[in-house]
């Protein structure tokens, strides 16, 4: 996060208006410049605007509202603070104010106003505290604690940050530093370290339970196995010996099978060329018959030839 312009009116002692403009090439040409002063010359109500305008709330003053604003100016009627800030996100202007009814330094207080815009577009993208304060965080990455205690180590902060937890104070460097993908990084390495350790145990174990031979126990199991190995042709090339056993007697069954099929088969034929003898018998005479249709045929025509030639004598 850098912080590009600070605006201000009517904060503690610092009664009027006031700009800080960061980007001025007086402070980017040197890189590291100081705000320096005596004490009660305003040097932390710059940090208080920063913090009214980032989460509306300051180190010195934890709650602003309606009923209480111990931060603006004596005898005035109004105060803001706007800031200008760049991050990873884009570029964003928070804006906080508070006045008095009628702006004037006897009126009433009324309720706080905050809101965050995309300087780049001049979009307002939220209004609301809660929201603003939301929004805040997820573009600076910091909460308020953390912002406070990283980023103006003032009043005592730099005392507490250094008393911070170590886990807190390197969630909080991480987020300044923009390093927090190397912590993921480092977790995860450290979560498969621990995965891989563990196979590697059980590993361990198992290899733990495994017990070498000796050269007479390999030796021993070599002779086994060839001997198992000897039996197991012996037993296959029984087993051969015996399928083409079974195969040959099936082939026998079938080939019974076969002759009584073939003996009913002869003795169907037998009944049946026995019941048909009669019937044979008028064959073969209409078959001799039959050879002599021929000679029959000449022999009545003859006949005839000759009852027509007697017919013929008589009449002459």
């Amino acid at each position: 996060m850098k912080i590009l312009k600070i605006r201000f009116k009517n904060l503690n002692s610092l009664a009027g208006e006031w700009h800080i403009d960061f980007t001025h090439p007086a402070y980017v040409s040197d890189g590291i410049f100081a705000i320096t002063g005596p004490t009660g010359s305003g040097k932390t109500t710059i940090l208080d605007a920063i913090c009214l305008a980032l989460y509306g709330r300051t180190l010195r003053l934890d709650r602003v509202t309606k009923s209480g604003n111990e931060i603006m100016s004596r005898q005035t009627g109004e105060c803001f603070a706007e800031v200008i800030f760049e991050t990873q996100a884009g570029r964003f202007r928070c804006h906080w104010s508070q006045h008095r009814s009628r702006k004037k330094s006897d009126g009433d207080l009324q309720p706080p106003k905050h809101e965050i815009i995309d300087d780049t577009t001049d979009t307002v993208l939220e209004t609301k505290i809660n929201a603003v304060k939301i929004a805040v965080e997820e573009k600076t990455g910091m909460d308020y604690e953390q912002f406070t205690r990283s980023m103006l180590l003032a009043q005592g902060g730099f005392a507490a940050f250094l008393q911070a937890e170590s886990g807190e104070r390197a969630s909080i460097l991480e987020q300044i530093t923009g390093t927090k993908i190397y912590g993921e990084i480092s977790k995860r390495v450290h979560e498969r370290q621990r995965d891989e350790r563990g196979k590697l145990e059980l590993l361990e174990v198992a290899t733990a339970e495994i017990t070498l031979l000796s050269k007479e126990e390999e030796t021993k199991i070599s002779e086994d196995l060839a001997e198992n190995q000897k039996t197991e042709e012996e037993t296959t090339a029984k087993y051969q010996d015996s399928n083409k056993s079974i195969q040959w007697l099936t082939g026998i069954d079938t080939l019974r099978s076969e002759i009584i099929d073939i003996s009913k088969e002869a003795d169907i034929s037998s009944k049946e060329l026995k019941a048909f003898e009669p019937e044979r018998e008028k064959l073969n005479s209409a078959l001799k018959a039959a050879e002599l249709d021929g000679e029959f045929a000449s022999l009545d025509s003859i006949r005839k030839q000759h009852s027509t030639d007697l017919e013929s004598l008589k009449k002459d």
